[in-house]
């Protein structure tokens, strides 16, 4: 049987006197509720992946939700704040052109041990690899086909997918944001833009970093066959970092506690020099 609250016919509301009360946590630990809490709501932002390895797509953004979580008052309440993933690298004896790392899972428990998560950003695909899905999908490099986000999927959707290459061997994708795709390269040699991150800023008056999170990777550089060099594609607003240059540059590292992808590793034009993906952002809730 339907219960009332004041006149509307459904599920009792929860009746909560935190007094608004924001906080910010940059690292895994409890946060005390207030006595008299009992419903919090929270942005949750998983930590970036890693870019990968050679003219490479950049990684994708971690999952980014705003959720409201039943708890008790003056209660601790388990916060895990997700890393960021290890760009590609080569070290001796495995595959010349790794992908990106993904990112880690960001979560809050509350009542009932009831856990809500946001998923690591997918990893940003090295050589000629699709990217991997995620919170938001990896950029490709170059590959066809184009990684997921939102995976696991929840709604509303916690990210996007990675962009993709124009179809040859020296170009990548962005990797996915929070608030757009990751750029497809259209330009052979160009790397495609991270995907934009999310303002949180109209809920979270007090969020660092000006509110706005989970930016996608840019791609790294490759080259056009035609002797001139090719260029890195920027990362996504909300802390996602830029690609590697075309001399063989590694990609930036997605800024901390933001949960921004890392940068696609650049390839120079003699083909000699492999740049490595940087490492994602860490999330923060």
């Amino acid at each position: 049987m339907a219960r009332t609250n004041g006149g509307i016919i459904g599920k009792r509301n929860i009746t909560s006197h935190g007094k608004s009360k924001q906080t910010v946590k940059t690292s895994s630990g409890n946060v005390t509720t207030q006595s008299t809490t009992r419903l919090i709501q929270t942005l949750l932002v998983a930590g970036g992946a890693g870019g990968g390895r050679t003219h490479a797509g950049g990684g994708g953004a971690g999952g980014l939700r705003i959720v409201e979580v039943p708890v008790c008052g003056s209660t601790n309440v388990p916060v895990v704040i997700g890393g960021g993933g290890a760009g590609g690298t080569s070290p001796c004896g495995a595959p010349a052109d790794n992908p990106g790392a993904n990112g880690s899972v960001s979560s809050v428990t509350g009542n009932d041990s009831i856990t809500v998560s946001a998923a690591g950003g997918g990893g940003g695909g090295g050589g000629n690899a699709v990217g991997v899905a995620g919170g938001s999908g990896g950029g490709s490099s170059p590959a066809p086909g184009q990684a997921a986000g939102n995976t696991p999927p929840v709604s509303p959707p916690q990210g996007n997918p990675g962009g993709h290459s124009c179809g040859t061997t020296v170009t990548s994708g962005g990797g996915g944001g929070a608030g757009a795709a990751g750029g497809n390269s259209t330009t052979l040699g160009t790397g495609g833009v991270g995907g934009a991150g999310s303002d949180v800023s109209p809920t979270f008056s007090i969020a660092p970093n000006s509110g706005v999170y989970a930016g996608g990777g840019g791609a790294g550089a490759g080259h056009n066959y035609s002797g001139s060099t090719g260029v890195p594609g920027n990362g996504g607003t909300g802390g996602g970092a830029n690609g590697g240059s075309n001399s063989g540059g590694t990609g930036s590292a997605g800024s901390t506690n933001t949960g921004g992808g890392g940068g696609g590793g650049g390839y120079n034009h003699s083909g000699t020099v492999r740049g490595s993906g940087g490492a994602g952002g860490s999330g923060v809730a």
